[in-house]
């Protein structure tokens, strides 16, 4: 049998060389990531294994990172608003008991001594409140609202004989998965009606616009801001285009618009700013006029489409209705108001006479407000019209009254001006008149007298009216000199002043009539007699007041150790009121418990799905590559044998 016939390379050692072990490690490499795949279970192990399908692999992969992250913060937050929900079952429970007590204290058979025991029962039962709004987990106030708070702080604290809150009105929010992020907190605001106490100015301030007014600082004529874009300009018929996308104030804008007109027709005509926005002027024969091109709305937030101008008459455009901000000068406000007088701020037991003269910004007089350390805050309104005067504590009333002048009136901040409402008074329960009765009469020195009916008063300033009418037609002058009289407001401070200047022997005295209370409910004492005095002063009935829960315990406690029946029924009847607050607060929370449920129920199954997805780029399929594996065993095999043989070859076997 003949023998095999070797196999005769025509190439040289060195190139077979090169070319088996090139082969064998193209193999070698095939078979360690093949092994690779075995061991790890997963086809591609780097960028390099599969380039069409790593861009999928690397997103899935970071949607998996970003879902465990997401459900950390689900469980987080789950805990968070289950401490809230306990809180406020707890909150509720001691509301209840509260109410209870009060009621069993205004029927037969209690009396002082029993009261102000109970008293001492409420005390207790304002320390668990304070408590529970103090709760925090994980070092995180439960009801701090954004503010968060240190572990060693507490966001609801003893201040100035009340309880204040030091935190905000905004929840904490977390990434949970969603389009937005959710709140996790339940704040005081909403859990315990803290910063309800506040004098809501009803003057629009109204600032007047100037060239550094930024645009993003106006509500535009639509109230939608400003939408930036383009605006057209024509000129005597000519169109031409104003660029205003990179404007960022009034004063970009006049320049925009007025170097456009003086590069297209120079002398044609200007844009001007007024207090309310801008008056648009054509020269001479010239027509000048500005609007929104199709589908803008430029101008129309500007108050400027569709103005034209010619033979120098200037059009004023609409109201761009510049908002309030901290930084907007207060010698820009539009109606006068008196900052050089100042207010005198009763706050509790507390009276500071407050000096605004140095302040020239909103934020300047927010600071000299927060300076006073009284617990009180200013806070520009929603619609960015007017400036808020909030108390942040609880169980104590704010006056706001006058120093000589007229600023806490031009601010709208006075607590007791004409234009506050009876129904505004005690707290919101009026000022009760006696129906189709005369509720008051009034005796003056001089022996005058007469009797005034309040049926018709709706506002303070109808109760002067009123009262000094019924002088006038009794015989008195109305007055501030010598033999008259007046019904009028303190020009310091806050109250009702009634002023007897008449002279006679008598006393001046004010008294109910007809089992009416209106007296009282204004402000007046039980007796109103000034003797031998000239002025009667009210108490400012209309203060604000944060109405909640620890109000409402801190006035049934006093009205225990007082024995005031009457203000017991009172904080009985605001507390029934309270326990409803609290539940519809605890269904908040319910609901936003219930809201992150339903997130982390709707994760964990993209969670599935992606990890699903991620399977399938990923993972290997065992059979496919252990088949795979042998081949390229096999493979390797055959490549060594091959390769031994072609290297035993001489250069005899070549040249045969």
């Amino acid at each position: 049998m003949a023998g095999l016939t070797p196999i005769i390379s025509r190439t040289s050692t060195l190139l077979n060389s090169q070319t088996a072990l090139a082969r064998l490690q193209e193999t070698q490499r095939d078979l360690y990531e093949t092994q690779e795949q075995i061991t790890t279970g997963r086809a591609i192990n780097r960028p390099s294994d599969a380039a069409a399908k790593v861009s999928s692999v690397l997103y899935l992969e970071q949607r998996l990172a970003e879902r465990e992250q997401q459900q950390r913060n689900l469980q987080t937050a789950s805990n968070y608003l289950n401490f809230a929900d306990q809180g406020l079952a707890e909150a509720k429970d001691i509301l209840v008991e509260a109410q209870s007590l009060a009621s069993s204290q205004v029927g037969v058979g209690s009396d002082a001594e029993t009261r102000e025991a109970q008293a001492v029962v409420v005390d207790a039962q304002v320390n668990a409140l304070m408590e529970i709004a103090n709760r925090q987990f994980n070092g995180l106030s439960v009801f701090g609202g954004s503010n968060g708070a240190a572990p060693s702080e507490r966001v609801f604290e003893e201040f100035l004989g009340g309880v204040r809150y030091r935190g905000t009105g905004e929840n904490l929010v977390a990434d949970v998965g969603g389009f937005e992020n959710q709140p996790f907190t339940a704040n005081g605001v909403d859990a315990f009606g803290a910063l309800s106490g506040r004098v809501k100015s009803t003057i629009d301030y109204d600032p007047a616009a100037s060239a550094a007014t930024n645009l993003r600082d106006l509500d535009g004529t639509l109230g939608e801001g400003i939408r930036p874009g383009s605006i057209q300009l024509t000129i005597n018929g000519t169109v031409y285009g104003v660029d205003l996308n990179t404007a960022d104030t009034l004063g970009d804008v006049v320049t925009r618009i007025n170097d456009a007109i003086t590069t297209n027709a120079p002398g044609a005509g200007s844009v001007a700013l007024t207090a309310t926005g801008f008056a648009l002027t054509g020269n001479g024969g010239n027509t000048v006029a500005l609007s929104d091109p199709t589908g803008g709305q430029t101008a129309t937030d500007l108050g400027i489409d569709g103005l034209s101008s010619t033979g120098g008459v200037p059009v004023a455009g609409a109201d761009v209705n510049v908002r309030l901000t901290e930084t907007t000068p207060l010698a820009v406000l539009g109606p006068a108001i008196d900052f050089a007088s100042g207010l005198v701020i009763q706050h509790g037991a507390e009276t500071r006479t407050v000096d605004l003269s140095t302040a020239t910004t909103v934020q300047d007089l927010q600071n000299t407000i927060a300076d006073l350390d009284l617990g009180l805050r200013v806070e520009i309104n929603a619609d960015g019209t007017a400036l808020d005067l909030v108390t942040e504590v609880a169980g104590i009333s704010l006056s706001v009254g006058e120093n000589g002048g007229t600023t806490a009136e031009d601010l709208g901040w006075r607590t007791l001006g004409s234009a506050t409402q009876l129904a505004d008074f005690r707290s919101g329960l009026g000022v009760e008149t006696k129906p189709g009765e005369d509720d008051a009469r009034f005796t003056l020195q001089d022996g005058t007298t007469f009797d005034v009916n309040l049926d018709t008063a709706g506002t303070v300033q109808d109760v002067l009216n009123l009262i000094n009418t019924a002088a006038v037609s009794a015989g008195a002058t109305i007055g501030t000199g010598p033999g008259q009289f007046s019904a009028s407001l303190a020009t310091t401070g806050n109250g009702i002043v009634l002023t007897d200047n008449t002279a006679g022997a008598g006393d001046f005295v004010v008294e109910e009539l007809n089992q009416s209370r209106a007296v009282q409910h204004l402000g007046f004492g039980l007796e109103n007699n000034a003797g031998a005095g000239n002025t009667l002063t009210s108490e400012d009935r209309a203060a604000a007041r944060v109405e909640n829960m620890f109000t409402h315990l801190i006035d049934l406690r006093s009205a225990l150790r007082n024995d005031d029946t009457t203000g017991i029924t009172l904080a009985g009847g605001f507390l029934e009121d309270d326990i409803e607050s609290a539940t519809s607060a605890r269904a908040v929370v319910g609901v936003q418990a219930k809201r992150l449920e339903d997130t982390r129920a709707r994760a964990e199954d993209q969670e599935l799905t992606e990890q699903g997805m991620l399977s399938e780029l990923k993972d290997a399929d065992l059979t496919e590559v252990i088949t795979r594996y042998q081949q390229l065993q096999l493979q390797l095999e055959a490549a060594l044998q091959t390769t031994a043989q072609v290297q035993q070859l001489s250069l005899l076997d070549f040249l045969r």
